[in-house]
């Protein structure tokens, strides 16, 4: 029998933030040559024990006691890291944006680029890990270029370049194409053979096969934690669904044709990112978008939404209209869609409340109106009910879950009841019930023109009946 050692061990942790329980007496502990998968329902309490096992609570030895090196990383706490107070969102598509910072723009030249992200050495033990990432191409690029799965890539390869024990993972392969998700799955089991510990929050269909025990997290407490082997999932019972009934009026669908692309190209100095895409949709169509990590699958719906600005130096015709020959403003474009995407949750301001972040999309801005309608009002309560969020709806944004973050945004993205819905990856950290709820009441909206892009088939609502891949 292999001898085992405590790394990590919780007695009895609660954690409060603004008066909400996120844990409630957890107690656990982590020995060597176990690897944990962590999975629960969206607001379970995940996140917050990895970072209780990253010791980011203040806990007397008593409570948390730690024997070796360990790395945490998380989507949510990135988001706050990078948040720039959203003056990034739209500027980082900036055509006249090198990827060296040299010479741009003054607030620009804060950014890192991915190298200095890294704090990168030239030792050849660091280059072969960025080279098995697939990241060596992109090191002199700003890290706010990056797309969502190569951002993930860098985190994760950050965290590996300090040699941790213990590698906490917050659901590491949301946003990465099935290709890198094996891989990096094989390369995690290779590296749990010498010697590293990994504790890993995802999906119980996606848990890896190194996994060795499972901790199943219900209402801010370990519900269930054992040996995989043992662990015996129940099916799962959902309610029957009522969708909720906007009593906004549908916008009307103004125009035949959503969209026009005639060979457009996208590039960064040298860096080609789209290269003489074609794509026509039509007012009503449902399109699933696909393609790999860094395909430019964000910066193709950015040129639609209004926020890239070479779309000006391209043939690119939003409803109807040939974007900066027709007079229409970015405002006249986003005023008809709705939008969620993994850059917007990035950077959006953790300040507001969950209320506002939902309102703020009335504006299609960060800012929410001074006042709404109380149909508006009416809606805004059903789809956070739908949602399961009324309990959230005064909490700070930063202190949700990035599973209830996401919903928040989605319910954004719904409340103007637009007839165009571009939706960029929406479901990445929710879980499977309220990705059953989103995708049921996707599927109920009439007359909408959708455009959805996932990694994931199984994600797509049922009535998405195109595709279009880069």
């Amino acid at each position: 029998m292999v001898e085992q050692t405590s790394l990590i061990s919780l007695n009895k942790l609660t954690v409060q933030r603004n008066g909400r329980a996120l844990v409630r007496e957890l107690s656990f502990q982590l020995n060597s040559n176990e690897c944990w998968a962590v999975i629960g329902p969206t607001g379970s309490g995940k996140t917050t024990f990895l970072q209780a096992l990253a010791g980011q609570f203040h806990a007397g030895p008593a409570v948390l006691s730690r024997r070796v090196s360990t790395e945490f990383v998380s989507f949510k706490e990135e988001s706050s890291r990078f948040s720039y107070n959203g003056y990034f969102y739209q500027q980082r598509y900036q055509a006249t944006m090198s990827d060296s910072p040299e010479g741009s723009d003054p607030a620009y030249k804060s950014i890192p680029t991915l190298r200095t992200f890294l704090q990168l050495t030239d030792s050849s033990e660091s280059l072969a890990l960025i080279e098995r990432l697939g990241l060596t191409p992109l090191l002199d690029r700003a890290f706010i270029k990056l797309s969502n799965g190569q951002t993930r890539k860098a985190r994760i390869g950050k965290a590996l370049l300090k040699h941790p024990s213990v590698l906490l993972l917050d659901n590491p392969f949301v946003g990465l194409d099935a290709a890198f998700r094996t891989e990096l799955t094989g390369w995690l089991g290779e590296l749990t053979k010498h010697g590293l510990t990994l504790v890993v929050v995802t999906e119980p269909d996606d848990i890896p096969s190194f996994i060795t025990h499972i901790a199943e997290m219900e209402n801010g407490q370990i519900r269930w934690a054992g040996s995989k082997e043992n662990y015996r999932p129940g099916d799962p019972i959902w309610p029957e669904i009522t969708l909720p009934v906007l009593k906004t009026i549908a916008q009307v669908a103004d125009f035949e044709e959503a969209f026009q692309l005639r060979d457009v190209t996208v590039r960064y100095g040298d860096t080609v990112i789209l290269n003489g895409i074609n794509w026509a949709v039509r007012a009503g169509e449902r399109w699933a978008l696909f393609g790999p990590n860094g395909a430019g699958k964000s910066v193709l719906l950015s040129l639609l939404y209004g926020d890239h600005p070479q779309a000006y130096a391209n043939d690119v015709s939003v409803f109807g209209h040939r974007r900066g020959k027709s007079g229409e403003s970015i405002w006249d474009v986003k005023r008809r869609i709705g939008f969620v995407s993994p850059e917007l949750h990035l950077y959006f301001p953790q300040g507001l409340s969950a209320r506002q972040v939902a309102l703020t999309g009335l504006t299609d801005t960060l800012t929410p109106p001074n006042r709404i309608s109380p149909e508006t009002e009416e809606d805004l309560w059903n789809l956070l009910s739908y949602f399961e969020l009324t309990h959230l709806i005064n909490c700070s944004f930063g202190t949700l879950s990035a599973g209830e973050q996401r919903l928040v945004l989605l319910v954004r993205a719904f409340l103007k009841n637009a007839p165009v819905l571009l939706l960029d990856e929406p479901f990445q950290a929710i879980d499977s019930f309220h990705i059953h709820l989103a995708r049921h009441l996707i599927d109920s909206f009439q007359n909408k023109t959708i455009l959805f892009v996932t990694h994931n088939q199984r994600e797509l609502p049922d009535r998405i009946d195109k595709l279009f891949s880069i």
